[in-house]
């Protein structure tokens, strides 16, 4: 069976067919401007479009279509917020459904964080309790629990980016707090350091001098990696994970952080929550990709690795 997929970003969007093993057909990609959510919406699917064109899959025969969203969800119709897209609380559905020749087609949708995290279970055995982080221009999270994605009461859980982390020098955060994670840790913080520092004019050019030996260069990615992992410890204690991946822009750099987040988590978190693997997400660039295709496709059962 293959499923439609659209990864909506703030600056791109990426659409494929993708199969129940998580192999992708045809990705069609375009930088597509937010301002207009009508013609936003209608330009991504007409990548779709092209992409079940280019692989010779009649577009109305599309059962499924799953999509992740760059912003809050409520996981099934509305779009809460999203500041990278501009983008306040909407009703995806009725943008999308006429696109569409069967106006009764299952669409699922999702936050991108909380997609990745799916896909990273789906396609990827990634177990049962993990958390999933991206490092990337902000940092975000989702938390699977038992198998489910937790979403809170107000379908908000797994925003790890606005775990305070500094509470001496907080820095001010784009959500409107200080010493947020995402103020201190992101890619956006480490670039903010790096000119400060005369590192780089952002996070991979601190991360090239750091990686050649630059000692100021490797204390920021240190001190980045020091406030991921007081982070981390923090929502371990309440989640009890087995693993955190790692996914993101920034996350191509996680050698440079694990020093200091494996420091910050092992001197901060419960003993008996300590037994966390931090690794890389499996999945890649497209991590949403699958994620939005993720939806499409059963959840392996509690205790059960990947449906092949």
């Amino acid at each position: 069976m293959l499923a439609g997929a659209i990864d909506c970003g703030g600056t791109k969007v990426l659409a494929a067919l993708v199969d129940e093993k998580g192999t992708i057909y045809a990705p069609c990609c375009a930088s597509l401007p937010t301002g207009d959510k009508s013609r936003y919406f209608a330009d991504s699917v007409a990548l779709l479009r092209e992409s079940c064109r280019t692989h010779g899959f009649p577009f109305e025969s599309l059962s499924r279509v799953g999509v992740s969203i760059p912003g809050m969800t409520d996981g099934a119709d509305r779009v809460l917020g999203s500041p990278s897209a501009g983008w306040g609380e909407f009703s995806v559905f009725p943008l999308l459904r006429p696109l569409f020749p069967d106006s009764e087609i299952d669409i699922r949708l999702e936050n991108d964080v909380n997609a990745c995290a799916l896909a990273e279970r789906r396609f990827a055995d990634a177990g049962d309790d993990f958390i999933w982080l991206t490092v990337s221009t902000g940092i975000g999270g989702a938390v699977v629990s038992g198998g489910r994605l937790l979403r809170g009461a107000t379908s908000c859980a797994g925003e790890i980016g606005h775990v305070k982390v500094e509470f001496d020098v907080p820095a001010l955060c784009g959500c409107g707090g200080k010493g947020c994670l995402e103020a201190h840790a992101s890619g956006t913080a480490i670039g903010r350091e790096s000119r400060m520092a005369g590192t780089g004019e952002d996070a991979a050019a601190c991360a090239t001098e750091a990686l050649s030996g630059n000692a100021a260069a490797r204390r920021i990615w240190h001190r980045a990696g020091m406030y991921i992992g007081r982070a981390l410890a923090a929502v371990s204690c309440a989640v009890n994970p087995s693993a955190v991946y790692v996914g993101g822009g920034v996350a191509r750099s996680l050698s440079l952080l694990l020093p200091g987040i494996r420091e910050a988590f092992s001197q901060e978190v419960l003993p008996q929550c300590s037994a966390v693997e931090i690794l890389p997400s499996r999945l890649g660039y497209n991590a949403s990709l699958l994620g939005a295709a993720a939806l499409c496709f059963p959840m392996p059962e509690v205790g059960e690795n990947r449906i092949d």
